[in-house]
């Protein structure tokens, strides 16, 4: 069965945002049965997940987690089906699961664009003092948290969560993003899954209502990534073309002062390229050929 756009899309996400700190593992297979959790993640021994990167996912992956998400709203049997998967992975570590190193038992975190208030009162879900809004407990016991991502606060805590919504939610997530500074690693790499789940949407050719609304989100981070693509593009030529023009500049001293560039003297132009304008033509002015070669055979 092809994995849906939104599917990709989150689980490359969480695997740019964790892969830092931990095991990122997609898909895992529950054993006996056909279900796989979206993303399970086990934090390296020791490691410090930083909260200024990563906002309050950061809080949520402390402790082993399994991270499902939903950009719909969320079901009584979705809800069931997630604490199946958390209770029958828990029975199966670490035995059947020797590769991942977990000391304590995993947590289920459920991710939806909407939470009905039923279901909540339902399944007796509290809001979570510590997170806040957004985050609701569903008793010690079950060691899950459902979070209503439509109703986390617009902050930049909440923004990697907010982009696996979808509407305005969503809008105002992707907007955030690229507000963020063109030298964030983390807002490069998001543009890119962003662009690729929209190209993903694009090429499977019908679409239906909520994919088309989709796509006109994803049209504005498809925009800003072309526009940085582009400018890296012009960024990069023009290094190559000052790069090119200081190697014209020493070969031309190079004829001007030693006649013609045998293979020993092009030997030190790329050494000479990694000297100041000055420097490099104070040697080159000042230097016989024998010189010349001897400065750049002895270590400095």
């Amino acid at each position: 069965m092809p994995t849906k756009p939104f599917d990709q899309f989150n689980k490359r996400l969480f695997q740019e945002l964790l892969s830092p700190f931990g095991q990122v593992i997609p898909n895992l297979a529950v054993l006996g049965s056909e279900r796989t959790i979206d993303i399970f993640f086990a934090p390296h021994p020791g490691a410090i997940l930083n909260e200024t990167e990563l906002g309050t996912l950061a809080k949520m992956v402390r402790n082993p987690a399994l991270l499902e998400p939903f950009r719909s709203a969320l079901t009584d049997r979705d809800l069931e089906t997630c604490t199946i998967k958390l209770f029958t992975l828990t029975a199966e570590l670490p035995q059947d699961y020797p590769q991942i190193p977990i000391t304590t038992p995993p947590y289920l975190w459920i991710l939806a664009a909407e939470v009905s208030d039923r279901l909540l009162k339902d399944f007796k879900a509290e809001l979570d003092p510590t997170l806040g809004e957004g985050f609701y407990l569903c008793g010690k016991g079950w060691r899950t948290t459902i979070v209503a991502i439509d109703e986390l606060p617009n902050t930049p805590d909440t923004l990697w969560l907010r982009l696996m919504s979808k509407g305005r939610v969503q809008n105002d997530a992707i907007e955030e993003l690229i507000l963020l500074r063109d030298t964030d690693p983390k807002r490069t790499n998001a543009l890119n899954l962003l662009t690729s789940w929209r190209i993903s949407i694009e090429i499977t050719g019908q679409l239906t209502t909520e994919e088309e609304q989709t796509l006109m989100a994803l049209s504005q981070a498809y925009l800003e990534w072309e526009k940085q693509t582009v400018r890296r593009g012009l960024e990069q030529g023009l290094e190559q073309g000052l790069e090119q023009e200081r190697r014209s500049t020493i070969e031309s001293v190079m004829k001007l002062r030693y006649g013609a560039i045998d293979e020993d003297l092009r030997s030190l132009i790329p050494q000479l390229m990694t000297l100041s304008n000055p420097d490099y033509m104070a040697l080159l002015l000042q230097s016989s050929r024998s010189e010349l070669l001897a400065y750049f055979s002895t270590p400095h």
